[in-house]
């Protein structure tokens, strides 16, 4: 079933179905060139890209042994190169120095400050952060949670489970762990989540995608915009900065990441067609404004 589905999707122009979205090769096996992070197809279980269009069906033309040895292979690369937690990615859209845009100003600058990645909009910046690096840490702190909290599901400590609201107070500590928002009841259960934060943006995912399920408003997927989801099996949910995307299938998760943020403006001008779909039935007379 599962070679025929491959061949289908290579008729089609598409990639195959994976099982995981992340391709075990950086090199395309049969360009030896960087994938484009847009041709795939599914071999034994495991996703293999390729440079380009054509390459696909190249591979898939060889003998059982040669496409088994060069799994075999990657993923013995894969072994050797273990990858830490990457968390999600940066959506920071402004400078914590300037606050004008990043990318108004030509290619952002991107450091690493205190352990993490920061961006900024110019050269001109740097020198400030590397002055005061805590300082401009905290800035890209607020503006992840000023971003994520509204979307932030329910209001207890995402590690002891206990209530974040005592005599009707908020009393949650907001804390960021690789560019996510994670409320907890104290200073121990933060340290816990940056311990393991694995564990941790599972744990938040699960409950993300719960709450926004019901109310996700695309019917195609967040990056093939012809395709409507549950064409290709059963939808693949993501979480991306409290938001949960959705795509047709796994195969489409690479290019994703390539710019989740282009893709994450699609959700906007949906959100805005719901609202006003909602406002229109809510069964009162809306007068227009002068």
């Amino acid at each position: 079933m599962s070679s025929l589905l491959t061949l289908f999707a290579l008729l089609l122009g598409a990639a195959a179905p994976s099982v995981d979205g992340e391709p075990i090769n950086k090199n395309c096996p049969i360009g030896k060139e960087a994938i484009d992070q847009e041709t795939f197809v599914e071999y034994g279980g495991h996703t293999i890209g390729f440079c380009c269009g054509g390459c696909d069906a190249k591979f898939l033309a060889w003998d059982t042994e040669k496409k088994d040895a060069f799994v075999k292979a990657s993923l013995a690369a894969q072994k050797q190169e273990p990858k830490a937690f990457a968390g999600d990615p940066y959506l920071v859209a402004v400078c914590p120095v300037s606050g004008k845009k990043i990318g108004s100003m030509g290619d952002p600058i991107v450091l690493e400050v205190e352990g993490r990645e920061v961006r900024l909009c110019c050269k001109g910046c740097i020198k400030k952060v590397k002055a005061e690096p805590a300082k401009y840490a905290k800035v890209v702190d607020e503006q992840i949670i000023a971003a994520q909290k509204p979307l932030y599901p329910g209001a207890v400590c995402i590690v002891s489970g206990e209530s974040l609201i005592e005599e009707g107070e908020d009393v949650g500590v907001d804390t960021v762990v690789k560019n996510r928002l994670f409320r907890v009841c104290c200073k121990k259960c933060a340290a816990k989540v940056k311990a393991d934060p694995a564990k941790y943006f599972a744990k938040l995912d699960q409950a993300v995608i719960k709450a926004q399920l019901a109310h996700y408003p695309l019917k195609t997927c967040i990056v093939r915009e012809k395709s409507a989801l549950g064409s290709m099996g059963e939808p693949v949910n993501m979480v991306v900065g409290m938001q949960m995307v959705r795509f047709c299938c796994d195969s489409c998760i690479p290019k994703f990441k390539k710019d989740p943020a282009k893709f994450l403006a699609r959700l906007k001008p949906a959100k805005k067609v719901e609202a006003a779909h909602s406002h229109a039935d809510d069964g009162h007379e809306h007068k227009p404004k002068n």
